[in-house]
């Protein structure tokens, strides 16, 4: 197939992802889906994918990726890293929303005005960010699908599927390096925007985001595990050392709010809630920044996608639990208010 008509595809595929952008513009603007709009956390989930996307992968495979998206041919082991790369951005948007919801979650009761009826009007709009990430990432899903199809169709050959020596791994690379600062970039005007905030509760949200507590158990146990286990370099062993120790840390709250319930102190709670918002918070940023682009570099060098099992349980499990302490957090904060 020649260039020309590659692009032809190209620009046929951007055509419709514009008219779908056009028409859903069309929705958002007409006023009947107001309590769905949250132009930040759309820009934040969007602008963290595409960072983390950059700092896993490099501008031929991006490129490479929409083409075969578009329907250009190529080879089989061509097809599977962009099958991965699609599926990779599914990921990273919905834990990037995720992320956003953790985050508004954060701002809101550290920021509370207005009573309980207050704390459910900012929980509805913290969840946007989650909702937004889920939409995206089965957007991303589905030119996976189609490749996945492209992909079973082409013929096993054995040269083909040759695995890489462990230590053939891609150097990083400029768009990495972009990829890296606009996510540091992001999380920096967050926290920022978050600690210029009016605080209403004895914890400001800079305690919330990093509670030293939570910072040493899920740093320094992912710090410790990835000593035992090695090939931090894969990525794979980060990626689960901090999803292990935020459930660690997540449980470490647990019991000192069972401690605080019986005092019944407003700032006791607080900083059992601290404590584990603040895991969730630093374990997911760890996996997002540092375990998972590793990951990703690694395993298309090594060409043995098998390796992503155990991670996929903790990309997707770990968000969800997240989600479930955010519920849990909130009934918490509510109690003590009420009494």
């Amino acid at each position: 197939m020649t260039p020309s008509i590659d692009k032809k595809r190209i620009w046929i595929v951007l055509g419709k992802i514009l008219i779908l952008v056009i028409l859903g513009l069309a929705v958002i603007f007409s006023g009947k889906f107001t309590g769905f709009m949250n132009a930040p956390g759309l820009a934040f989930v969007i602008l963290g994918g595409v960072a983390m996307i950059l700092m896993g992968f490099s501008a031929p495979e991006i490129g490479a990726a929409f083409k075969h998206a578009a329907g250009g041919p190529n080879g089989r082991e061509e097809l599977r890293k962009s099958v991965h790369f699609w599926e990779s951005c599914a990921r990273n948007v919905l834990m990037f929303g995720v992320l956003g919801t953790l985050t508004s979650f954060i701002i809101g009761l550290c920021t509370l005005q207005g009573g309980i009826s207050s704390i459910f009007s900012e929980l509805a709009a913290a969840f946007l960010t989650t909702l937004y990430g889920v939409i995206l990432g089965v957007v991303c899903l589905v030119p996976a699908l189609k490749i996945t199809k492209e992909f079973h169709k082409q013929p096993l050959l054995e040269a083909q599927e040759v695995r890489a020596k462990p230590d053939d791994r891609q150097t990083l690379k400029y768009e990495n390096f972009i990829g890296y600062v606009l996510f540091i970039a992001l999380m920096g005007w967050t926290i920022i925007t978050a600690t210029s905030s009016e605080v209403s509760l004895p914890l400001s949200p800079l305690d919330m985001f990093i509670h030293w507590p939570s910072l040493l158990v899920v740093v320094g146990g992912t710090a410790a595990l990835v000593l035992f286990a090695g090939d931090a370099r894969g990525g794979k062993s980060l990626t689960l050392s901090f999803a292990f120790t935020g459930l660690i840390g997540v449980l470490m709250g647990f019991v000192q709010v069972l401690h605080s319930l019986s005092s019944q102190n407003i700032k006791d709670v607080a900083s059992a809630a601290s404590f584990i918002i603040s895991s969730c918070f630093i374990a997911l940023v760890g996996m997002m920044l540092v375990g998972i682009p590793l990951e990703d570099r690694a395993v298309k060098a090594r060409k043995n996608y098998k390796e992503l099992t155990m991670s996929r349980i903790a990309w997707y499990v770990f968000p969800l639990l997240t989600l479930i302490f955010l519920f849990f957090v909130l009934v918490l904060v509510i109690t003590p208010i009420k009494k």
